[in-house]
């Protein structure tokens, strides 16, 4: 068996899928809370983008879908939620040549080339959001070759159910109130351009959170590399009387010396990073400097299924925790086969008042009830693709 062609698609405007900012104008995720509600970003700083991060976001981060045909019949798909139009010109003018002609069995292979080749202008963002679409691209179609789900690939079940906990912003969190997710994760509004003020104002958050869920619920606050020490090491001082999990990101990714810093500052808190980090080798330096406590690669950016598993594979030695950052088929078949993955990241879309599934692209999303997912035994991620809204590339 061979793979005999890549098909690549772009997502049509005005569905569910976080998008990007293009020509002026864009979606998030379909807007909801995270296109109208206030969240601290990087560019936060500046007062003509503060408000919204599509005011600022670019094509990179506009979904795409790459899918494989085989000259059997069986294919395998990826819808990513990063890399848009850009990550499917890498793959059609690159990385086609590594793919098409080759054994859908030889994923560690055809990374390997992709990534070596790739190397003079990439390793980050663009090139490794390309990776990783194929990555899980070929995921899919070995599992559906095999007749078995993915995580049967990786070793099987790890737990009968995986536990979720849910992302959400306060202006809406209410909504996700008695849904049985163990924790909320709230994203910012506030950060260093907000002075003693944004401290202030975090802190009630984190007050009105453990209010509204209950003291048993934890609580984790996402920060996307919008803080600096000194409002992160500050925040948790003021946080240390709510037991907060964790804050997530709260500086730019790469500042490995600074989050080992804060790390050690801001304890018991814990500190989450890798959300934008690529390739193993930037986990390593992270473990290596005791820079992070929970490790969250992005699968759908970090370069796939292959790499999260040797990122997992590094972590374990640590005895850390890698908990995959975002939502989806993905990241649950990832954690339901790793057993330093303890539980998994839902997050909330739209108007953020139901349960729902976060990408339009992809039907049949396991979804969480009573705060717990489930995985069938359907071959491949167990999903498949809403030929609808696709456009071919």
């Amino acid at each position: 068996m061979e793979i005999t062609a890549v098909n690549l698609y772009t997502v049509a405007e005005g569905t569910q899928g976080q998008r990007g900012a293009d020509e002026g104008e864009s979606q998030y995720w379909g807007g909801g809370w995270q296109t109208d509600a206030l969240i601290a970003n990087p560019m936060s700083i500046y007062d003509d983008y503060r408000d919204s991060r599509t005011s600022w976001m670019g094509p990179g981060q506009d979904p795409f879908v790459v899918e494989l045909e085989t000259d059997e019949g069986p294919t395998g798909f990826c819808a990513n939620y990063g890399g848009g139009r850009y990550a499917c010109d890498v793959i059609d003018s690159h990385y086609r040549r590594f793919i098409e002609g080759s054994n859908p069995f030889d994923v560690e292979r055809i990374w390997e080339q992709m990534y070596r080749a790739q190397l003079p202008y990439g390793q980050r963002g663009i090139s490794m959001m390309a990776i990783s679409g194929v990555d899980l691209a070929l995921y899919d179609l070995v599992g559906k070759i095999t007749g078995q789900p993915v995580y049967n690939l990786f070793g099987g079940r790890s737990m009968d159910e995986i536990p979720c906990y849910v992302t959400t912003h306060v202006d809406v969190m209410e909504h996700m109130v008695g849904e049985g997710f163990f924790g909320v994760k709230l994203a910012a509004p506030w950060g260093p351009a907000d002075g003693k003020a944004g401290l202030r104002k975090t802190e009630e958050m984190v007050a009105e959170a453990e209010a509204a869920f209950g003291e048993d619920t934890e609580v984790m606050i996402d920060a996307y590399m919008a803080w600096d020490r000194e409002f992160t090491v500050r925040a948790a001082e003021r946080l240390r009387p709510y037991d907060v999990k964790w804050i997530e990101d709260p500086l730019h990714p790469g500042a490995i010396t600074e989050y080992r810093d804060v790390r050690h500052d801001v304890h018991p808190i814990q500190v989450a990073v890798g959300n934008l980090e690529f390739g193993y080798k930037a986990y390593h330096q992270l473990l290596d400097a005791g820079a992070g406590d929970i490790i969250q690669p992005e699968l759908q950016w970090c370069g796939g299924l292959t790499e999260a598993h040797r990122i997992a594979e590094m972590c374990k030695g640590h005895g850390l925790p890698v908990i995959p950052h975002g939502a989806g088929a993905y990241n649950y078949h990832f954690v339901m086969a790793h057993t330093n993955a303890p539980y998994a990241e839902y997050l909330t879309v739209a108007d953020g008042t139901e349960v729902r599934p976060i990408f339009d692209a992809v039907e049949g999303e396991p979804l969480p009830e009573d705060g717990t997912i489930e995985l069938g035994d359907d071959p491949g991620f167990g999903v498949e693709l809403n030929r609808d809204i696709l456009k071919p590339y």
